[in-house]
């Protein structure tokens, strides 16, 4: 035999074995998702436990069938907690890979970067650790949907608290991003709304390493309380200074719900000490459902959950989507998102608001204690999310002037 002849049967036999071999795989019936979230940098740690949460419920989601007949698959990528790669690791979880889902992203700018790669591509988009009100006003879609509590709903449960338990005049420090822009902004909004009195703020740039330029400001502002909206590393480098300024010991000090991850309070429990959140998980909540949740994620990673929760319970009410709806399709999969709720999670009873796609849930609110986030208050999520703003400006009319008294 020529070796051209030789070389083309050896060819056809290598396609035939490949064809066959292959046969199976292409056979299953796959569904994918995917999970975006920063895997390294200052958010990172909110990115691998969202990682975890969705590993935890796509295992549990395939051990009982999958997703109409379909196992499902995670496809992970890195956002590097900025908008740019956001879209484009969003883009080719879309196009290339083919996701029914996407979990993410992590940060603020990162998400609503995403949200309009969702929106042209009408992709189920589940957002589970950012936070800016803009995701539920003038950036949401039909795909969107959240569990997150966002800052007006952060700002609406501990607002009240901090004026009744804690003091009257407030200074808000803030890193200046859209997370922390829109804390700041809307946390100011509800303080004075109340009769609170703000009497400073200021924003400290991401991933900054020197907060001590800041402080000679606050110190003069005459504040009871400081109120923080920082988050990861950031806040694990400022609160480590504040502390060694003395600034710890001469206010009382509060802040968002992914200040810190809790399992990074032990490290700095003495600066943290007294510390009061506004939060929707704890795995030191007694709460039976918190309890039940936290086991089984500690069965299967070996640390506690935390934020991850909510990701988590976002590929479970996917999922329940999706079977209502019978079919993957996107416009028929949003609809049926719409007034679904879930009995039995971390937090209880979760029912995703039909006008905006945010979830409702009661959330709790902390005091840390030795290291450990331990509750204090239970905020009814009906009081505390506020009136649909789709499509309205949430900055409309707000400044950062500080109204003298």
């Amino acid at each position: 035999m020529r070796p051209k002849a030789l070389f083309a049967l050896l060819l056809a036999l290598v396609v035939v074995a490949a064809g066959v071999s292959l046969a199976p795989a292409q056979g299953q019936k796959v569904v994918k998702i995917g999970d975006l979230g920063s895997k390294v940098g200052v958010f990172e740690g909110y990115g691998k436990y969202q990682t975890m949460g969705i590993q935890l419920a796509v295992e549990e989601i395939n051990a009982t069938g999958g997703v109409l007949g379909h196992r499902v698959e995670i496809i992970s990528e890195d956002d590097e907690t900025r908008p740019a790669p956001a879209v484009r690791k969003a883009e080719k979880l879309i196009l290339q890979d083919d996701v029914k889902l996407l979990v993410g992203a992590v940060s603020s700018g990162a998400t609503m970067a995403v949200m309009d790669v969702t929106k042209k591509h009408k992709t189920i988009h589940w957002n589970s650790v950012s936070c800016a009100e803009f995701m539920r006003t003038t950036k949401f879609h039909k795909y969107y949907f959240s569990n997150q509590p966002d800052s007006r709903q952060q700002a609406n449960g501990l607002a009240k608290y901090i004026l009744d338990k804690m003091g009257k005049k407030v200074y808000i420090f803030y890193t200046d991003y859209a997370m922390g822009q829109s804390d700041g902004r809307q946390f100011k909004t509800a303080l004075e709304k109340l009769g609170g009195e703000v009497v400073g703020v200021a924003g400290a740039p991401l991933d900054t390493k020197d907060f001590s330029p800041w402080f000679g400001e606050i110190n003069k502002s005459g504040a009871d309380v400081l109120f923080l909206a920082f988050a990861g590393t950031d806040s694990l480098r400022l609160m480590t200074q504040l502390h060694s300024f003395g600034t710890t010991k001469k206010y009382k000090l509060a802040g968002i719900d992914c200040f810190l991850l809790q399992q990074d309070l032990a490290a700095i429990a003495e600066p943290m000490e007294g510390f009061i959140q506004l939060n929707h998980f704890s795995p030191h909540n007694p709460d039976p459902n918190m309890q039940a949740f936290n086991t089984k994620f500690k069965k299967k990673f070996g640390v506690d959950a935390n934020i991850s929760a909510g990701s988590y319970d976002a590929v479970h009410f996917w999922k329940m989507a999706v079977e209502k709806a019978g079919s993957f399709d996107p416009d028929k999969v949003a609809d049926a998102h719409e007034g679904l709720c879930r009995d039995g999670t971390h937090i209880g009873r979760q029912c995703i608001r039909k006008e905006d796609h945010q979830v409702v849930m009661d959330m709790h609110l902390y005091r840390i204690e030795k290291g450990r986030n331990l509750p204090i208050a239970r905020i009814d999520g009906k009081d505390a999310i506020g009136a649909p703003m789709v499509g309205k400006d949430p900055v409309e009319g707000f400044t950062w002037e500080i109204k003298k008294k």
